[in-house]
């Protein structure tokens, strides 16, 4: 039998990042936590967490943490339908969300949700063809992703698809591109781009030059918000979801820089696959919402 005690600081030191965080958060010492680790590696003759900075789970830390999440949930919905949750106590649902979604419709689509439930998120922010890989370590119950296709033991729904721009200020276009959007103008203007991780620059470079190394200046914005002010300020052109500036659009604040520069991405809510009621109805909002 799995002893909840040690699950519990298992899952907390990976939750909070780290021994010490973990100890406040379970109201025990910081040698307590450590020894119930060990105790729970002893007795399952593997190791659970790499003692790094943050400590990582290893594959099998990461099973029983998804395990205790799992229980946690189910815990939840049974003490809450039998109508022994009086206090309303809340549940924490980790969850992915690209940084996109989450500026914009993510919060409106489930306010509702939060407020009939007690339930609050533990969001983890990634760029939106890189959540899956969260779900698929158990790190998060659900997520919002680019892939159709579910990680195992998950379901796929279709959400919506978005068309990213290419945009810029009038102004800007005038400067970097009045002899047309080239490989020779492209290498000279410079791009905002959100991470290292964004695909949609470098998607809406191969629409446009099929086969082509295109290299070029990069201004790096890891900030939804930021990311369209560094194009208003012309400092750099770069590619925005539509429906995320439709006034600045229609202003004739920000155009398009090449009609070939649409990017359409489709975005999925993933989730584990398990019959409960909460994470039924959090699927259910997140799909009415886009219809």
């Amino acid at each position: 039998m799995l002893d909840n005690i040690y699950l519990e600081a298992l899952t907390a030191v990976v939750e909070e990042g780290g021994f010490d965080k973990a100890a406040l958060k379970l109201n025990i010492s910081q040698s307590a936590v450590s020894q119930r680790i060990r105790n729970f590696e002893e007795q399952l003759g593997r190791v659970l967490v790499v003692r790094s900075t943050p400590p990582e789970p290893t594959e099998d830390g990461r099973k029983l943490i998804k395990h205790l999440r799992t229980i946690r949930l189910m815990e939840y919905e049974l003490t809450d339908s039998m109508g022994l949750n009086p206090s309303g106590e809340f549940i924490t649902l980790p969850v992915g969300v690209n940084a996109d979604s989450l500026a914009t419709w993510f919060m409106d689509a489930l306010e509702s949700f939060m407020k009939e439930h007690n339930v609050l998120f533990d969001l983890y922010v990634d760029d939106e063809n890189r959540t899956h890989e969260m779900l698929r370590r158990g790190e998060v119950v659900g997520c919002i992703g680019t892939g159709s296709k579910p990680v195992k033991g998950c379901r796929s729904d279709y959400l919506a698809t978005f068309d990213y721009l290419c945009l810029s200020t009038p102004d800007f276009c005038r400067r970097w591109f009045k002899n047309g959007f080239n490989l020779e103008t492209v290498a000279k203007a410079p791009a905002a781009v959100f991470n290292r991780k964004d695909e949609t620059q470098s998607r809406m470079l191969e629409k446009n030059f099929p086969g082509e190394l295109v290299t070029h200046p990069i201004f790096y914005v890891p900030s939804t918000e930021s990311f369209v002010d560094v194009i208003c300020r012309e400092l750099a052109y770069g590619m925005v979801p539509e429906f995320q500036v439709e006034e600045q659009l229609k202003s004739g604040q920000l155009i398009e820089v090449t009609t070939q520069g649409r990017v359409p991405v489709s975005l999925y809510w993933h989730s584990w696959n398990v019959d409960t009621e909460l994470l039924n109805k959090l699927r259910q909002e997140l799909i009415k919402f886009f219809n």
